[in-house]
């Protein structure tokens, strides 16, 4: 997902602008670019909030101005993203382009429906070297092939109160030992306060929170050869693990929004969340702001983060001259002041991908971001070369994993754990459901 942290908001959106657009029939309205009446390349976007869709409006009016084609933005709520996939593709109304995170484009990949040669050639005319090598490792796929033009995205880590973790004497929570210790030190449930948020809901906020501490022990869901190894000793030790830190949680299921009220609240000093939180923080009090650090990455035999890209993906059922017209809209929107633009609509939340914008006196002149500081920003920037994710392994693309998420599986096995059942016992019954779900 783009932005998992940010469901409240969506949902609100949805009942007012998305809600109206999906009883009047969405996918009936999506056709696939020069198809439409009006001649218009047809671009889907996640972006569903109204001032962020003003944002994008406004970088469309601006590329039209010194375009030939048009552009028609058409806002899909993004957990309706696959349906409305699924039904434009049975139905051939694609729409030309769209901006979505790694799943939809994982899916429409693995169906050679995404125009490969247009991404390449936008990544080549903004300059290969210019993306960060994470965000590009992302967007190919296991034979080679760059899928979609990575846009921005965000990374998810440890956000703690540092005063209080120099109070206490205690590390960056960086490894398991240091992020156990601060959850012992730091909980005191009768003075209302816990010593971590771990999720816990069978959503994808808990495999998100649950992929780090896999990876960082050399855990995954599928091996090279594609098999389930999901009840192998690595994972069991780090379920087991992840099991023990929700006894320092808040009680009940611990969900993302358990995690942004708690820090807001000061009921947690140490919560695991996407970067989005950072505009929370700021909007809370300046005190806040300069009182968190990050912690990017989970070590324990290795260094693993989590993150989300939003990727630019192009279509290869759109006309060519719908391809020429969302090549060139991608390419305007990546450079100068408008890829600052877009990356401004959600500080913090939306991070370069692009190095030398991450770098720029022009990204960081911003309100939210400038709380933050430059360490801040450049542990973001670098954190996207540590992204994992159990789709991939080696580098390459597991598409089957796409039906394990639909199916919450590791989500399932993480609540379980979360709840005290045996950790071999979830592994080896989530590895046989997972074997009969692929199979």
């Amino acid at each position: 997902m783009t932005d998992p942290t940010a469901g409240r908001e969506r949902r609100t959106v949805l009942k007012g602008i998305g809600a109206a657009m999906l009883a009047g029939g969405l996918t009936g309205c999506m056709g696939g670019g020069s198809d439409d009446s009006d001649g218009a390349t047809t671009y889907w976007t996640t972006q569903v909030e109204q001032d962020r869709q003003e944002v994008i409006k406004s970088l469309i009016e601006g590329f039209e101005e010194d375009a030939d084609g048009t552009i028609d933005m058409v806002p899909v709520e993004e957990g309706d993203l696959p349906t409305q996939i699924s039904s434009a593709t049975a139905s051939g109304t694609l729409p030309a382009f769209g901006g979505w995170g790694l799943e939809s484009m994982q899916n429409l990949g693995s169906e050679d429906l995404l125009s490969t040669e247009s991404a390449e050639s936008v990544v080549d005319s903004i300059g290969r070297d210019e993306f960060a090598d994470g965000a590009m490792s992302l967007a190919t796929s296991s034979e080679g092939n760059l899928l979609a033009v990575p846009a921005h995205g965000w990374v998810q880590g440890f956000w703690y109160r540092q005063s209080a973790f120099d109070e206490a004497g205690l590390d960056a929570p960086t490894t398991w030992e240091s992020i156990r210790q601060a959850a012992e030190t730091l909980h005191d449930p009768d003075n209302d306060q816990y010593g971590i948020v771990v999720g816990s809901d069978e959503t994808p906020f808990a495999r998100q929170c649950f992929t780090p501490y896999a990876r960082s022990i050399g855990a995954r869901v599928f091996n090279a050869d594609r098999e389930i190894v999901f009840d192998s000793d690595a994972m069991v030790e780090a379920l087991d693990f992840y099991g023990s830190l929700a006894q320092y949680s808040p009680p009940g299921t611990n969900t993302f929004e358990t995690a942004n009220n708690t820090y807001l609240n000061e009921q947690c000093h140490m919560v695991m969340y996407s970067s989005f939180l950072m505009g929370d923080v700021s909007n809370n009090t300046d005190e806040m702001a300069n009182d968190t650090s990050f912690a990017p990455f989970i070590e324990r035999d290795r260094r693993s983060s989590f993150g989300q890209l939003l990727l630019f993906n192009i279509l290869d059922t759109a006309s060519d001259a719908d391809r020429e017209t969302a090549e060139a809209f991608v390419e305007h929107v990546l450079t100068g002041d408008q890829y600052i633009e877009l990356l401004h609509m959600a500080p913090g939340g939306m991070n370069p991908v692009l190095q030398s914008t991450a770098e720029s006196e022009a990204y960081r002149d911003n309100e939210v971001l400038q709380e933050w500081g430059q360490d801040t920003l450049s542990d973001i920037s670098r954190a996207f070369d540590n992204i994992e994710r159990f789709g991939y392994v080696n580098g390459q693309m597991i598409p089957a994993f796409g039906e394990i998420t639909s199916r919450s599986l590791v989500s399932q096995a993480v609540r379980r754990v979360s709840e005290g059942e045996d950790a071999r016992t979830v592994a080896d019954d989530v590895a046989s459901q997972m074997r009969d779900v692929i199979n």
